[in-house]
């Protein structure tokens, strides 16, 4: 009987790891248990820079802190997805204060190394087919621009 229940259990778990939803920010629901527990992994899609500084910022919503603390307490991953490809509006410096993952509307992940130098340890926590936000005023060494080449993660530059 035990055994049985264990099975059930662990089956379950691995169906939850296994589930990805989308959910609009407009859309949050309000008590959102019911979403983590079917859910390992919630992408928040629609985001803006209202919503961008809002998550880092000090005076958040109650009820955004709650929310996002909840999904901690129940292991569930967060992601953010921007409402479209974040140009011109998106703050590369944003994405690298973010403690979750930050993505396109086409799907493409973001990554933003506040370093002046971008070196081979920097590019190689890229995972393929990302995206790299810099500035023209940062450097990259020939071994990272290698790395980026070889492993197809494209570079966005800005002023």
């Amino acid at each position: 009987m035990i055994e049985k229940l264990v099975e059930i259990i662990v089956k379950r778990l691995k169906l939850r790891a296994a589930n990805k939803t989308f959910i609009a920010v407009s859309k949050m629901p309000r008590d959102p248990v019911a979403l983590f527990m079917e859910s390992g992994t919630v992408r928040l899609t629609q985001v803006n820079k209202h919503f961008l500084e809002r998550i880092l910022g000090g005076n958040r919503a109650e009820s955004l802190t709650i929310w996002l603390e909840t999904a901690a307490e129940y292991g569930v991953t967060i992601e953010l997805e921007l409402y479209d490809n974040g140009e011109p509006w998106l703050d590369y410096k944003m994405i690298s204060q973010l403690v979750y993952p930050v993505f396109t509307s086409a799907g493409e992940r973001l990554f933003h190394p506040s370093s002046e130098v971008i070196c081979y340890s920097d590019s190689a926590l890229i995972p393929s087919g990302s995206t790299l936000c810099k500035f023209k005023k940062q450097l990259i060494t020939p071994l990272a621009n290698e790395y980026l080449t070889k492993n197809n993660i494209a570079v966005r530059e800005r002023q």
